[in-house]
C-alpha cells in the first residue's frame, strides 16, 4: 500500500494501462476524462488528505486489473463518477462531452443527497440507494464496486486522529452491506473486497487500543 496514496505512481499506472490496451481513439477519450475529472475535482481533498482525483483514478484501475474491463465507455464513467455529485458538473455537460452512454453512467452513480444530513439520513439514504443501484445495469453496478472497494482502503489510511474516525460505526456498517451488493457482481472485487474490510477491522481495533491506553 506504500504507492496507494501516491497520485503521481497511479496516474502513470493508469496511463500504462490505457497505452497498452486501447485504441487511439478510445485512449484519446479516456485521458480527456482524466483531464475534464481533475479540473472538476481541482482543490478537493479526500478525508485522507490526499487530492481527491486519485480515488477515480484508483477506481478506474481497478476496473481495468481486476475486472477486466476495456469498455472506454466505462473507464471513462468511472473517472468521471463524482463529477455530478461532489463538483456541480451538469449531465448535459457531460453527455455533450462525452455521449449519452457515459452520461447515463454517471448519473446512475450520483446518489440524491440532501443539503443537509445528519449520519442517520445519510446511512439510511445509501441504503436506499444501493438497493435502487441493483437494478441497474451491470456497468453501472462494476463502476460502483470499484468506487466502494477504493472507498474501503482510502477508510483504512485515515490517521487515527482524524475527526472521520467518528464516522467508523457508520462506514462499517456500510461496508458490511456492501459486500452482499458486490458479492453479485464480481468475485475477484469481491475477495479484494474482503481482504480490504479485514484491514479496516485491524486498524480500527488498533485505535480502539491505543485510545484505552491513554
Amino acid at each position: 500500500m506504500d504507492k496507494f496514496n501516491d497520485l503521481r505512481f497511479q496516474k502513470k499506472q493508469l496511463l500504462a494501462l490505457v497505452k497498452k490496451n486501447f485504441a487511439p481513439e478510445d485512449r484519446k477519450k479516456i485521458i480527456s476524462a482524466l483531464e475534464f475529472a481533475r479540473k472538476a475535482h481541482k482543490g478537493q481533498k479526500r478525508i485522507e488528505g490526499t487530492s481527491y482525483i486519485i480515488h477515480p483514478i484508483r477506481a478506474a484501475i481497478i476496473l481495468l486489473e481486476d475486472a477486466q474491463i476495456w469498455d472506454a465507455d466505462v473507464i471513462v464513467s468511472a473517472l468521471l463518477h463524482d463529477v455530478i455529485e461532489d463538483c456541480g458538473v451538469s449531465p448535459k455537460a457531460v453527455e455533450k462531452r462525452f455521449g449519452k452512454r457515459v452520461s447515463r453512467f454517471v448519473e446512475l452513480l450520483t446518489r440524491p443527497q440532501r443539503r443537509k444530513e445528519d449520519e442517520f439520513q445519510k446511512e439510511t439514504n445509501k441504503i436506499r440507494y444501493l438497493k435502487k443501484l441493483s437494478k441497474a445495469s451491470r456497468e453501472a453496478k462494476l463502476i460502483k464496486c470499484a468506487d466502494i472497494l477504493d472507498n474501503m482502503r482510502s477508510a483504512a489510511e485515515v490517521p487515527f486522529y482524524h475527526a472521520a474516525w467518528q464516522s467508523f460505526p457508520r462506514w462499517r456498517r456500510e461496508f458490511h452491506r456492501a459486500l452482499a451488493f458486490v458479492e453479485t457482481v464480481h468475485p475477484v472485487i469481491f475477495r479484494k473486497m474482503r481482504m480490504a474490510l479485514n484491514v479496516f477491522e485491524l486498524k480500527r481495533f488498533a485505535r480502539a487500543v491505543v485510545r484505552l491506553g491513554r
